[in-house]
């Protein structure tokens, strides 16, 4: 046996417990995800009922399958620790940089907006979707405002609009608000490409990133999309630097900077009021970090603003009418409940079918469920909100009774639901950011008569369109984006940088409240915020403490 093969075989065995459970587990999951793939009958869209998309029987060839790619997966991880090894020492450059120049960052600016600047001429003032009519209905037409579509979204939008109308028409209202998104989503990802500079990430590294940013199709449609998405992934893309940045210094900011107290303050308020999950994201995150670094000033203010986020989007929110309708939340429950009752051999009580019944008609749901997309049911004219509303307790009581009766039904649908979230193959346009899902249609009524549309200023100009070219053409499923992030973290355990780990909570917890109330089997939307990151999950796990670098340099000395 030569060194090679020793060495192989000796990495094969891994001493180290923690890495070594990480990397089965990292390598059960991803065969378990092709093995569901391989089972799957779907066909490729939405458009779709329970006998068109459903799982096959497990057949000899798909146990053979999860076992190939089970240890096929760990033997590649295993591979690659070796380029990853060299990979640290071309991306991570741990001699202090001398200067580090404000320069940069607006170079990087720059670069980018050039970059974005087809995108944004080809289709300004941006993409409307259904979301962003319902929100524009109500502060235009003074419907009734709830929380159904964020509050303070909302009020962002009725800002611009009434500024754009004084000033001229709703025309340049929606461009100011593309215009400012593009801005200041522009400067935080050149600030991220900065904060990566100042903690001496090779030059190399940077340009890659910076054209990442500026040509990557998905960034810039991103960035002129009018919708919820946008803002709140940007909130929450500054909160995970804020983290790192925390990381980086060993947690020392959270107790001797009050600015640090008062930006993470700014930042957990920004992600829990732009989107309803965004607050169990805050509340998870910030539990684990006071934990983790035990501040007693950070622990205070945070738990106060916590305090006060919940009173908010609680008790004020239900005394000003302003809270959304119950079955946004129960979104996956009620697909479940669904998928039992459409199922002709579905075992439900009869008590249980009457109580379905006074939701919505058993008859309607066999005709109107959908295993990917919860709408045509919750929106069904017939669909009795207000009884669902009233009978919350009773639904999830039935819905308990639901589950132990039909176990493998509860799972099939749960996976149906959220097919687009964890299958690597699975991916449509529904929700994807793309010209096909804008709604101009109704902006005229929308917009009390005014003709609000798109121009594609480059062809204005030159003559001939962009839009084909800059225009995302292949779908990519969000669980793609999802395994890059989880390779990264299990990288950062291989490297022992524990700590690190929580500057991938954010992202992760995304994903997590995602498929507990996924509405929509396929939406890279809901967890873009997997997107944005991707440059900084390579240099995560060779991320070194303030203090690290401090000891290697007094070393070196």
């Amino acid at each position: 046996m030569n060194l090679k093969t020793h060495k192989i075989l000796e990495r094969l065995k891994c001493n180290d417990k923690i890495y070594f459970t990480s990397k089965i587990i990292f390598s059960f999951i991803f065969a378990v995800v092709i093995t569901l793939d391989s089972l799957l009958v779907f066909p490729g869209t939405i458009d779709t009922n329970i006998n068109t998309t459903y799982f096959q029987k497990i057949q000899i060839k798909n146990v053979l399958i999860f076992f190939g790619v089970l240890i096929g997966t760990y033997i590649i991880i295993t591979l690659l620790e070796y380029v990853i090894d060299k990979l640290e020492k071309t991306i991570y450059t741990k001699k202090e940089r001398k200067s580090k120049n404000i320069k940069v960052f607006f170079i990087i600016f720059g670069i980018i907006l050039i970059c974005w600047l087809p995108t944004i001429l080809s289709y300004f003032p941006g993409g409307l979707y259904g979301d962003t009519v319902t929100t524009i209905r109500e502060v235009i037409h003074d419907k009734v405002i709830n929380n159904n579509n964020p509050i303070l979204y909302t009020l962002c939008i009725k800002a611009f609009l009434v500024c754009g109308a004084k000033i001229s028409s709703y025309t340049t209202g929606v461009g100011l608000f593309t215009v400012f998104q593009v801005l200041i989503m522009d400067a935080i990802l050149s600030g991220s490409v900065y904060w990566m500079y100042k903690k001496n990430i090779s030059k190399k590294y940077l340009v890659l990133v910076t054209l990442f940013y500026g040509i990557c199709r998905l960034i810039p449609m991103y960035a002129i999309s009018i919708w919820k998405d946008t803002p709140f992934s940007l909130a929450l893309f500054l909160y995970t630097i804020f983290i790192a940045e925390s990381v980086y210094q060993n947690g020392r900011n959270l107790e001797t900077k009050k600015s640090a107290l008062i930006i993470h303050s700014i930042l957990i308020i920004l992600v829990s009021f732009l989107r309803n999950n965004g607050t169990y994201i805050i509340i998870a995150t910030t539990a684990i970090m006071i934990l983790v670094y035990r501040k007693k000033m950070f622990s205070i203010v945070s738990i106060a603003v916590m305090i006060a986020i919940l009173i908010i989007q609680g008790p004020v929110y239900k005394l000003l009418g302003l809270t959304g309708k119950t079955v946004e939340s129960l979104g996956v429950p009620l697909q479940q409940l669904c998928y039992v009752a459409a199922k002709e051999d579905g075992n439900l009580t009869d008590e249980q079918k009457e109580f379905i019944n006074n939701i919505l008609n058993i008859d309607i749901i066999k005709q109107s469920y959908n295993p990917c997309l919860v709408d045509p049911v919750k929106w069904h004219p017939e669909f009795n909100n207000e009884f669902l509303q009233e009978h919350k307790a009773e639904f999830m009581k039935v819905w308990l009774e639901g589950l132990i009766q039909n176990p493998t039904s509860y799972v099939k649908a749960y996976l149906l639901n959220t097919l687009g979230f964890w299958d690597i193959n699975k991916a449509t346009k529904d929700a994807y950011v793309n010209p096909q899902m804008w709604n101009w249609a109704d902006s005229v009524e929308v917009f009390k008569g005014e003709v609000v549309e798109q121009t594609d200023y480059v062809k204005k100009v030159t003559g001939k369109s962009v839009r084909k070219i800059i225009t995302p053409e292949v779908y990519i499923s969000s669980a793609v984006f999802l395994f890059i992030t989880l390779f990264s973290a299990l990288i950062t355990i291989y490297k022992k940088k524990y700590k690190n780990l929580l500057i991938y909570l954010p992202a992760l917890l995304t994903w997590a409240t995602i498929m507990i109330a996924a509405p929509l089997a396929f939406s890279l939307r809901y967890v873009y915020i997997l997107v944005l990151e991707i440059p900084m999950s390579f240099i995560i796990p060779f991320l070194e403490t303030k203090q690290e670098k401090e000891e290697i340099n007094e070393k070196s000395k």
